[in-house]
């Protein structure tokens, strides 16, 4: 554990000077108010305020929303009190709860533009399970809660509180009880679109951990109707039963923030997270191509040299930045031995890409090993294992079974910076790394090396070590992986399923859901992966509607760009919208305007810079017909704006107007630009603003 979290704080002394007398009726805490006569149109942060009472519980109090009666919880329990002290903080207010066996502090803090709560447990020789500072408080004042996802995936989104159906009784017991949890931000909304966004600054010790649940109650002969049903809101750490050292833990606070806008609100928590993490947002924005999804594991030398050869004939040339050589060129675990289909070896690989003036891509699964690798056959010490000493299988392929490498033992961190170190002097300064929440596993119900550290500290120790190998300025692609102890790593982030070049809910609908409701970070934490483009005729079940309108979402996103198309198959209108797709060299995200609201499509907007301009995206992601009024008021904030239907390097205009009504079959999409002026897109302008015979120009020199 850290030494900026750990340290030792004399309970009983504390108890002694002064703090310890208690109050006798409830404290309001100094705190502005957030102003209900607010102007809705601007995003505005205020500040909630907590209320603390003679028993030890508190309220949290913002607008409409009220929190009643939180306390402590530990291992989803509320702390058993012998004695409860109160006084002042350096900051706020502090709690000190004795129990049977140590103590529980909370410091209730009014910070600058938002409030805390910081905790500490002392007098105990081991932490619990799990802890929250703030438990078991009532909500009020809600309409919504936003759901963050533990990490690639999700699931993330804006969700509305179950309610009980009457249906349910008798016999059918139904789903009458629900519970959700949240990591990393977590959000409750009110009617009218206040918001509390709930966080923590610190995530290299411990999983952050919310929950939103519910305490169902029947009534009548046969439990007929529903009866009083509080929904209930936890917040806290996930603390994996570990010794303590001194019998003291001290927590990371976790910040609240209150905003009249809940989009905004949740990005604002989200750039302070960012800054506290020193996140690595200011990489060039990548625009690459990946092997896997058209070779799968059968790319090989031979297919590269076909690939960069093709590229060489291209005019205009493709502007890529990299060429990533994914899964399939050894047994996973074996990262160095490569198989027969690169007899030259990847070093070999890395320098004919960098010849054509490419960034070298590799793909590493540090964790991962196949049961047919020689480390496995060498060193089964060094896997995850059950209590009885057994490996523990992770995953089936049809390679076989496979297993993770536990990444607290010293020989296990020095085989993995040894293959990122090997991969470096290769000459390879892309990495995507996958399977990375093989390496968070937590410590109930598993043997490993380490037993005295949490799982978010041994996977950051890791983490550490590749960032340190590859070097500052390699960019670091990560999928399949843990949002929050991630931050600060890499430089990119794949948030949802892949596609496989086919409509499902499981692959495009995840990515349309992680994509919409994870934008919010989306370059303030890293480049927002949501997965390859795919433009070609052949090995692919997308229709040409669904292609377009799936390459124009990810390209207005603003955040990677990437495919596995070989460029050769592609028509020219097709290479030519691969190259309308190019990204700027500095990070910038598109918005949504209508996030949270009523409307069926989604709708993306990115502001131009020069022309001064936006795009603006309407897609309709359903299986049905869609007619849709839009108002540019609400989009953009302006009264009246020249609209022009745009299809990347064509464009008709539709004249100045208020409002549009238009009307989209289902999976289609539509892209407009909206001018200032009567102004048409240049036909060399790209999806996210960047005049293409700049971008060629700064290429030839």
């Amino acid at each position: 554990m850290s030494k900026r979290t750990i340290e030792r704080r004399n309970f009983l002394k504390l108890v002694g000077t002064g703090i310890g007398s208690l109050l006798t009726i409830p404290y309001l805490s100094t705190a502005q108010e957030f102003p209900s006569s607010a102007d809705r149109n601007r995003f505005k942060i205020g500040k909630p305020q907590w209320i603390l009472h003679n028993d030890g519980t508190f309220d949290l109090i913002a607008g409409s929303i009220h929190l009643k009666n939180c306390r402590p919880t530990i291992d989803g329990q509320s702390i058993f009190v012998r004695n409860t002290f109160m006084g002042d903080s350096p900051k706020g207010k502090r709690i000190i709860y004795e129990l049977d066996r140590g103590f529980v502090m909370l410091d209730l803090k009014v910070n600058s533009g938002s409030i805390s709560i910081g905790s500490e447990l002392s007098g105990m020789q081991q932490a619990p399970y799990s802890f929250c500072p703030l438990g078991e408080a009532v909500i009020n004042g809600v309409k919504h809660f936003f759901r963050q996802g533990q990490g690639f995936g999700g699931p993330s989104g804006l969700y509305e509180f179950q309610k009980p159906r009457f249906e349910e009784y008798g016999n059918n017991l139904g789903e009458q009880a629900w519970s959700y949890d949240s990591y990393l931000t977590t959000a409750l909304i009110s009617d009218t679109n206040d918001t509390l966004a709930f966080g923590a600054y610190e995530h290299r010790d411990f999983i952050q951990k919310s929950t939103v649940y519910n305490r169902p109650h029947r009534r009548g002969l046969m439990d007929r109707y529903a009866d009083v049903e509080p929904v209930l809101f936890e917040t806290g750490f996930v603390t994996e039963n570990i010794p303590l050292k001194d019998d003291f833990i001290k927590l990371p606070d976790i910040y609240v923030f209150y905003g009249n806008k809940s989009y905004e609100t949740l990005q604002h928590l989200a750039w302070n997270i960012s800054e506290s993490l020193e996140a690595r947002k200011d990489s060039k924005t990548s625009y690459h191509w990946d092997s896997y999804n058209e070779y799968q594991h059968d790319f090989s030398h031979e297919k590269l040299t076909e690939l960069l050869t093709s590229l060489d004939t291209i005019e205009p040339t493709i502007l890529l930045d990299t060429i990533l050589i994914n899964d399939g060129y050894c047994i996973h675990g074996d990262w160095l031995d490569a198989n027969d289909k690169w007899p030259k070896g990847m070093e070999a690989a890395a320098r004919e890409i960098f010849q054509r003036r490419y960034r070298a891509g590799i793909l590493v699964a540090p964790f991962m090993v196949s049961e047919e690798s020689k480390l496995f056959k060498r060193h089964k010490n060094w896997l995850i294992r059950d209590m009885e000493g057994n490996p523990i299988p992770e995953w089936t392929f049809p390679e076989g079974k496979h297993y993770a490498l536990d990444g607290s033992h010293p020989d296990v961190q020095r085989y993995i910076q040894k293959v990122f170190r090997s991969f470096r002097k290769m000459g390879f300064t892309f990495y995507k790394t996958e399977f990375m929440d093989w390496g968070l596993k937590p410590t109930v119900g598993i043997d490993r090396y380490d037993k005295t550290k949490t799982s978010v500290q041994i996977f950051t120790e890791v983490l550490n070590i590749i960032r340190e190998e590859i070097g500052a300025g390699s960019f670091w692609l990560t999928g399949t992986a843990p949002y929050a102890p991630m931050i600060g790593y890499v430089d990119g982030m794949r948030i949802a399923s892949s596609i496989n070049c086919e409509w499902t809910d499981s692959g495009v609908g995840n990515l349309l859901q992680e994509s919409y409701n994870s934008q919010y970070f989306n370059n303030v934490f890293w480049q927002n992966d949501p997965d390859v483009i795919s433009l070609r005729d052949v090995n692919c079940e997308l229709t040409s509607t669904e292609q377009q309108s799936l390459a124009q979402w990810i390209g207005i996103l603003g955040g990677v760009v990437s495919t596995s198309d070989r460029f050769s198959t592609l028509s020219e209108k097709q290479l030519e919208t691969w190259r309308l797709l190019l990204p700027q060299e500095r990070p910038q995200s598109a918005t949504f305007p209508y996030w949270g609201k009523d409307k069926t499509c989604k709708v993306a907007l990115r502001r131009y810079r020069s022309p001064k301009a936006w795009g603006l995206l309407i897609f309709n992601d359903t299986d049905e017909t869609v007619t849709e009024t839009f108002s540019f008021s609400e989009i953009n904030e302006e009264n009246n704006i020249w609209v022009f239907e745009w299809d990347l390097g064509e464009s008709r205009g539709l004249g100045n107007l208020s409002q549009m009504t238009i009307t989209l079959q289902k999976h289609e999409s539509r892209l407009f630009y909206l001018s200032p002026g009567n102004d048409a897109p240049p036909e060399d302008l790209s999806i996210s603003g960047l005049r293409m015979k700049k971008a060629y120009r700064r290429q030839n020199t």
